[in-house]
């Protein structure tokens, strides 16, 4: 081999060496990036929360002497982590099926919604321990009640739920004769079952019955679903040092009770 090749392969095997040292260097920067997060949240003196306020009791608007406020069980165990991390809690409201994508790209640093845990949205995030189980159930016009005991009866219905939630994917996978309808806001939800676009509407236990006691002529009924996967918050995936810092929250709020008092305390209040 001549000395002007060897030197050429000398030259291309070093920028090889070079530039795998530079991914694995932007690699190395981009853990730390994320595990550097609850530093910078602490620098910076602010939590960003995601949430999307159109689910009473979890998160909802509280209109006041002219103040609008999103309040609700999710916001204060939000307050809570805040509080526990020393800083000051910013709320950003959007839909819910955004939130993920939003989180992701850095726009908050963690998400609470009524969010529950599931294999795809594993996927995409990491979830702290759960705060809350409920059950399923469906939420109805007062006229309508005595329709409804079981699946067989929502047979050719039409069924309206919430976009991208747990009960848009059990509506379709278990309600295989009816057609299933979602929009993204859980008010606008509600509206189309009084106007009678949707037969009946799916969702949580707790968020039914609040929407059935803060809208005249409506009412839930049980079909016996089951129970949806515990709510939880999420963090960007690897965000471990949050994550922890949120769980400790959490097991503290549940020791002291204090989630149990929110959820009472804000079943009766919302909305009304």
């Amino acid at each position: 081999m001549g000395e002007r090749k060897m030197k050429k392969l000398v030259s291309i095997m070093a920028m090889g060496v070079l530039l795998m040292g530079l991914v694995a260097c932007s690699g190395d920067k981009k853990e730390t990036k994320v595990e550097d997060s609850l530093a910078k949240i602490k620098e910076s003196g602010t939590i960003i929360l995601g949430t999307s306020a159109d689910y009473p009791p979890y998160e909802f608007h509280n209109i006041e002497n002219g103040k609008d406020e999103i309040v609700g069980i999710d916001i204060e165990i939000a307050k809570a982590v805040a509080e526990d991390l020393g800083v000051e809690l910013q709320i950003k409201d959007m839909s819910f099926d955004g939130l993920i994508a939003a989180l992701n790209v850095g726009e908050m640093d963690f998400v609470m919604s009524g969010m529950a845990s599931t294999p795809e949205r594993e996927e995409a995030v990491d979830f702290s321990i759960p705060y809350n189980e409920q059950g399923q159930v469906l939420l109805v016009r007062a006229e309508d009640v005595e329709k409804y005991k079981s699946v067989e009866d929502l047979k050719g219905l039409t069924i309206g739920t919430q976009f991208g939630t747990v009960q848009e994917s059990y509506a379709k996978e278990n309600f295989k004769d009816s057609e299933v309808k979602s929009i993204q806001d859980n008010n606008a939800v509600v509206m189309e079952l009084k106007n009678k676009t949707y037969d009946v509407v799916f969702a949580a236990k707790i968020v039914a019955e609040k929407f059935a006691s803060m809208q005249e002529g409506l009412a839930t009924v049980d079909i016996g679903a089951p129970n949806e996967p515990g709510y939880s918050a999420a963090v960007k995936k690897g965000n471990t040092a949050l994550v922890e810092e949120i769980n400790k929250a959490i097991d503290k709020l549940k020791a002291e009770g204090k989630i149990e008092a929110w959820i009472d305390q804000y079943s009766q209040s919302a909305g009304e």
